[in-house]
């Protein structure tokens, strides 16, 4: 059975991750219109970010490394959306359980593969001496005390 080799590919990743950090920029941009209204300042700062992800091999392995378990995770949702549309009436725990789930794995997943990109010793044991730091402890504990915030605030508004 002959094989489809598709290693040269990998030529490409560089462009296509341009390509991907340029248009998210751009298309947020313009959307938010967070610089006005003009297109050549929107474009031109997509560029420069596009061109910083491109020069910055850690930013472009990260971005290498979370882009296909991006789409396996949106690939995923949309399975289990449709399952839940095939059920007829939907509860409303099932559907903000599924959301939460979703977001909690999104978050599960951007931080492993940074750990995986960033470090310089991938190794899984290490994961806890790496969260020990004092730099990501700090910020996980800012995260979890604007979060509580966050949750109170609309808890009780």
């Amino acid at each position: 059975m002959a094989a489809l080799d598709l290693s040269g590919i990998e030529f490409f990743l560089p462009i296509i991750s341009f390509l991907l950090v340029f248009i998210i920029v751009y298309a947020v941009l313009a959307k938010y219109k967070l610089l006005g209204s003009k297109i050549i300042i929107d474009l031109f700062v997509a560029f420069l970010v596009a061109v910083i992800f491109l020069l910055a091999t850690s930013a472009r392995d990260y971005l290498i490394n979370i882009t296909p378990w991006f789409g396996v995770f949106v690939v995923t949702l949309a399975f289990i959306l449709m399952l839940i549309g095939f059920a007829g009436k939907t509860p409303e725990w099932l559907t903000k359980g599924v959301g939460i789930i979703f977001v909690v794995g999104l978050l599960l997943l951007f931080i492993v593969s940074a750990y995986f990109s960033f470090s310089s010793t991938p190794v899984l044991s290490s994961l806890w001496d790496w969260i020990k730091t004092p730099k990501v402890f700090g910020a996980l504990i800012l995260l979890a005390v604007g979060g509580l915030a966050s949750w109170i605030l609309v808890k009780f508004k």
